[in-house]
């Protein structure tokens, strides 16, 4: 059932909600030394990208013309030109999915989940099998605490795709916030089977198994994501308060110094 009011979350709350979410945690690839700093195109900026410029851009329909200047915009860190090319585009071609999972997209960033919702139910009843539309709107209906939407629609995509890591995080996520931690873990489990370098299953592995006491392997998940994302602060605080419980201040303490060195979360 759809709630008749849902509630806005700000940009700074997702951001600290997600902080172990499907973006920005994987670590960072390492640089060769003798290349840091150095750009390999350093003229990129003045390359000119509009797509009516690109030779081959008088061959598409209008409608995908339209759709690479509204990812041009967003590409180029403009946001509100992006959503307002979209929001003109689904104007005119209500069908047009893509456009709508990329203006959901944004405006989620944005700080707008009800408008990003609209456009993925619009999307969603022209691509009813499409497993990406699920995945995405069953995941700002977790974000917004509307956890059986949010569990119906994850649970749809995994039928369709059920290799999916991505879908199977998300669930985790619903189910660790519904408290039904047991299936939360083995959920969490699954996906790392799917994807072993994606730190925040790893770091809600940890956080699930401590709710059922299996301190010893919720250590060992948190050990994980800390190699994975060792600039990430929740990680180290919750193993330390993990060795706190297993009688082991002296590790304990060392956590809880590398949590104040990291960044906050």
């Amino acid at each position: 059932m759809r709630h008749a009011r849902r509630s806005r979350a700000g940009g700074r709350e997702q951001a600290i909600d997600e902080l172990f979410s499907t973006r920005g945690l994987e670590a960072e690839p390492v640089g060769r030394a003798l290349d840091a700093g150095f750009s390999l195109r350093p003229f990129a900026a003045d390359i000119p990208t509009d797509p009516s410029l690109d030779p081959l851009a008088e061959a598409m329909p209008p409608a995908e013309r339209e759709l690479r200047r509204a990812l041009d915009a967003a590409a180029r860190n403009r946001p509100l030109e992006a959503i307002q090319r979209l929001q003109e585009l689904v104007s005119r071609e209500p069908a047009h999915v893509a456009a709508r999972r990329e203006l959901a997209t944004l405006l989620e960033a944005a700080g707008d989940p009800d408008g990003a919702l609209e456009h993925l139910d619009a999307a969603v009843s022209h691509a009813p099998d499409d497993a990406g539309l699920h995945i995405a709107r069953g995941t700002v209906h977790g974000r917004l605490k509307h956890y059986p939407e949010a569990e119906a629609d994850l649970r749809r995509a995994l039928k369709v795709t059920p290799d999916s890591a991505s879908a199977h995080h998300q669930l985790g996520l619903v189910l660790f916030r519904k408290g039904v931690a047991p299936e939360a873990a083995a959920t969490f489990r699954r996906a790392i089977a799917l994807l072993p370098e994606h730190a925040a299953s790893h770091y809600y592995l940890g956080e699930a198994l401590s709710q059922l006491n299996e301190f010893p392997a919720a250590l060992a998940a948190l050990q994980q994501a800390i190699v994975l994302a060792p600039g990430e602060a929740r990680a180290f605080q919750l193993a330390g308060r993990i060795l706190d419980k297993l009688k082991r201040p002296d590790e304990a303490r060392e956590m809880y110094r590398r949590a104040r060195e990291a960044r906050p979360a």
